[in-house]
């Protein structure tokens, strides 16, 4: 495996970035077996505890599954478990863009709410170490999009809700973040970062009230600018 040490330790988001590119190119294929955590600990100078984290954020994505006394192996693709799945039924209805936003815009800010009733020090420490992760990567003048995608799941997790995890999997799903990828700017990076800022700080904080309203301000803004780009550009 051709691994790059993380930029800071504890960020398991960054490995789970790398380990899940190794899989989109194929280094990594179904059935394959992780190094130990030993070793992935040595290969991206972190913790292995930082590594725990990192595989068990792959395998709430179904990415990887650990087996009792034989290690952790890369899942092949299943078909009949995806589509029974609440965001397989999603995916399959191929929503637009609009619809997206609009449903989004009805369960995210209460996933934000719940998040700060629910959340743990500990998911707020790997809500935190998103947002940092997040803002590294836009400093670098890349999008951001993953980091923003994990940090969205976290909230979902917070909340303490499971059909919130599915509805905002499938929502985020790399088909439909594809769809504005071309429409990525400094501009929409800088506000998800500034916003998720302040969702953040509302959920550390236990601020229910404004948790909800700064997601929804957040949904809001970036709709505004998807479509006002969109618009623009006669699409």
């Amino acid at each position: 495996m051709d691994v790059k040490p993380v930029s800071r330790k504890g960020m398991y988001g960054e490995i789970v970035l790398q380990i899940k590119a190794m899989i989109d190119r194929g280094e990594l294929r179904p059935g394959d077996r992780l190094p130990p955590e030993r070793r992935l600990a040595g290969m991206f100078a972190v913790s292995r505890n930082t590594v725990r984290e990192a595989i068990k954020a792959l395998a709430e994505q179904e990415l990887v599954e650990s087996r009792q006394g034989a290690g952790t192996f890369v899942r092949s693709a299943d078909e009949a478990r995806f589509a029974a799945t609440l965001a397989g039924v999603i995916l399959r209805a191929r929503p637009s863009l609009r619809d997206v936003f609009e449903a989004r815009k009805l369960i995210e800010p209460e996933i934000a709410a719940l998040a700060a009733r629910h959340a743990s020090p500990g998911i707020i420490a790997r809500i935190e170490a998103a947002l940092d992760e997040q803002e590294r990567a836009v400093r670098r003048g890349e999008t951001g999009a993953d980091h923003d995608q994990l940090l969205h799941g976290l909230l979902a997790e917070a909340s303490g809700n499971t059909v919130f995890c599915e509805v905002v999997k499938a929502l985020h799903e790399d088909f439909i973040r594809s769809r504005v990828q071309a429409l990525q700017s400094q501009e929409r990076r800088e506000a998800s970062l500034a916003a998720h800022r302040t969702i953040v700080e509302a959920v550390r904080n236990g601020h229910v009230m404004q948790a909800e309203k700064a997601m929804r301000d957040h949904l809001e803004e970036i709709e505004a600018i998807v479509f006002a780009r969109d618009h623009r550009s006669g699409a």
